[in-house]
């Protein structure tokens, strides 16, 4: 992403022409945009962290703590945030007010000749919902549809984002208005944590008793070696040391074979250290660590946004690989999330992650589509899809098989 703003595009659309009144203080147009600098991303922090806080579907990895990191460490030049703003906004005396925001790049689908978006996304990120106004999500989202429709661009690739209720009716709806067509690409869901009334009671609902036995017989034996711990993180904590030592732990053991551990690349680890310590200045992070002794061996690098948990990272030393350790803060997490009063915990994980989907008992749901937005070629691309993707698909398997 380069340094420097070019000249935006501009359009806007009046509410009262796609929906009832607003209210006096908010009756206004919606402005909708690019922003292509980290500086001026870095100027609209307030109000975007007003929209995450009110959005209608959280999501931590689109809040300004995570993604200004991730677009100085792993964007480029392609990538552009498009952002709705009301028209009545003042940047002069930070009264901006922003409705939404997603970051897109270019994509080709198929080498199919229509100009085509995706919703940006990189090694780092689980989730690509857009940020939405909750009062005002639809309106919102009609407004990024219609400027992208307006900037000739055809094909729209919504790529790993909600399938929930409430996300997905709006998009329901908005592909409904004449000239939109869509794709369904993919869907799926992964482990998600919401409270039950009593721990016990989600105990006894979604952890088995072979696996409570097993966890009691580990921490037991772990005990046998010294003081046992689950220890998290609060205003007082040392994030630094913290860092540190995630960073130490994963960089130990099978992540860095796999060349997936964070300081595997200094940008991933220059990332890990920015968001962590951004978020740990607005409150929005949680370290928890098994330790033994005071020494951790097991730890989760948590993001949060509101009462809800995104499970970013885990961490564990592998010379207590026989006790299981990943397991023990696992299940001592399930406590700790009650306490903490977490409304939702998304695990971050795939879906087929065998050790969590044994403990966390609920499942977020989401998909990926293309969403055809002019008439013409764009709604006859989207027809097609199915048939190049399995075709594509099958020519996988044909060389796979080789």
């Amino acid at each position: 992403m380069p340094t420097t703003s070019s000249p935006p595009s501009i359009t806007t659309l009046n509410h009262d022409s796609i929906a009832p009144r607003l209210q006096p203080d908010q009756a206004e147009e919606l402005t909708v945009r690019w922003v292509d600098s980290i500086e001026e991303l870095e100027s609209l922090k307030q109000p975007w962290n007003r929209l995450a806080e009110r959005s209608l579907y959280t999501n931590a990895s689109f809040e300004p703590n995570f993604l200004i990191p991730a677009l100085r460490y792993f964007g480029n030049s392609n990538v552009k945030v498009l952002i709705v703003e009301g028209s009545g906004s003042s940047h002069e005396n930070n009264s901006t007010r922003i409705y939404g925001l997603m970051p897109l790049v270019k994509k080709s689908f198929y080498h199919l000749p229509v100009k085509c978006l995706e919703i940006w996304s990189h090694d780092q990120s689980f989730d690509h919902t857009p940020l939405l106004c909750k009062v005002h999500a639809a309106k919102t989202l009609e407004a990024m549809l219609n400027f992208l429709a307006q900037e000739r661009i055809g094909l729209l690739s919504l790529d790993t984002v909600s399938r929930e209720p409430e996300f997905q009716s709006i998009i329901e709806s908005l592909i409904q208005r004449p000239g939109r067509s869509r794709f369904q690409r993919d869907q799926f869901s992964r482990a998600a944590f919401r409270p039950v009334t009593a721990l016990e009671d989600y105990k006894k609902q979604f952890v088995s008793k072979s696996v409570k036995k097993n966890y009691g017989r580990l921490n037991r034996r772990l005990s046998e070696l010294g003081e046992v711990q689950l220890v998290q993180s609060d205003e007082f904590s040392n994030y630094d040391q913290l860092t540190q030592q995630f960073l130490e732990m994963e960089a130990s053991g099978w992540k860095v074979e796999a060349g997936t551990a964070l300081a595997c690349q200094p940008a991933t680890q220059d990332f890990y250290r920015e968001l962590i310590q951004s978020s740990a200045v607005d409150g929005k992070v949680r370290f928890l660590s098994l330790t033994l002794d005071g020494k951790p061996i097991a730890m989760l690098s948590d993001l949060r946004s509101g009462q809800n948990i995104y499970s970013f990272k885990t961490a564990f030393d592998e010379n207590y690989s026989s006790f299981s350790p990943g397991l023990q803060i696992e299940i001592g997490n399930i406590e700790s999330m009650h306490q903490d009063g977490i409304q939702l915990a998304d695990s971050c994980t795939a879906p087929d992650n065998s050790t969590i989907n044994r403990i966390w008992g609920q499942r977020l749901e989401f998909q990926s589509l293309v969403i055809g937005l002019r008439p013409g070629v764009s709604n006859w691309a989207t027809q097609i899809m199915p048939s190049l993707q399995a075709l594509a698909s099958k020519i996988k398997n044909m060389r796979s098989k080789k």
